[in-house]
């Protein structure tokens, strides 16, 4: 044992030269949280991927996802570097968008494979159809309705189901291309604001 001098000026006890709980407390809790399981768990996306899975993790789940024609990119810098045409909303073939930040996938977007006709009463219900289907699966949504004015047709509906948020618009101004989109992204990612 040695002694030695408080910085106060004082003598200080006697301390033993190795106090073998101050190794194995640190010790200890590295185990521990080596052994705990990631308080980060994977998120599940969209049928089975998770949000943050690599472009080859993607093309794995969907062998047919190449990278398209033209990229996109989103306002927070997220791109579609991968997108397939092989999926079905029911009866309608769509058009599936994997957008990635950072190498991550990060969002989905799905709309319909070719495009909508001009008959915004038909897209309109078709919209309202998918947003029942969306709540068949996600529960109700926090918001959604019908937010037309003048000849601008705008159905849009979010669900939040932790930890997924969905989103789901249709736009048609006086029947000049009109758009659906379903996307789908996980729920607190600060570089999407729905």
């Amino acid at each position: 044992m040695t002694a030695g001098r408080s910085p106060l000026g004082g003598a200080t006890p006697p301390q033993p030269l190795y106090d073998g709980r101050r190794v194995l407390a640190p010790l200890a809790l590295s185990i521990i949280a080596l052994a705990a399981p990631a308080s980060a768990t994977a998120q599940a996306l969209w049928r089975g991927l998770e949000a943050g899975a690599s472009p080859d993790e993607v093309r794995r789940a969907h062998p047919d996802a190449a990278a398209p024609i033209a990229v996109a990119t989103l306002a927070d810098g997220e791109t579609d570097d991968l997108v397939t045409h092989g999926i079905f909303w029911g009866d309608r073939l769509m058009e599936v968008r994997f957008f990635f930040r950072e190498g991550k996938l990060a969002s989905v977007q799905l709309t319909p494979a070719g495009g909508l006709p001009a008959d915004s009463a038909a897209n309109l219900q078709l919209a309202r159809g998918a947003a029942d289907d969306v709540s068949a699966q996600y529960g109700a949504p926090y918001e959604c309705g019908d937010k037309s004015f003048a000849d601008v047709s705008l159905f849009e509906c979010k669900w939040i189901s932790q930890p997924i948020v969905v989103r789901l618009w249709y736009e048609d101004a006086a029947g000049q291309s009109p758009t659906l989109r379903i996307a789908f992204r996980k729920a607190g990612d600060v570089a999407y604001d729905f």
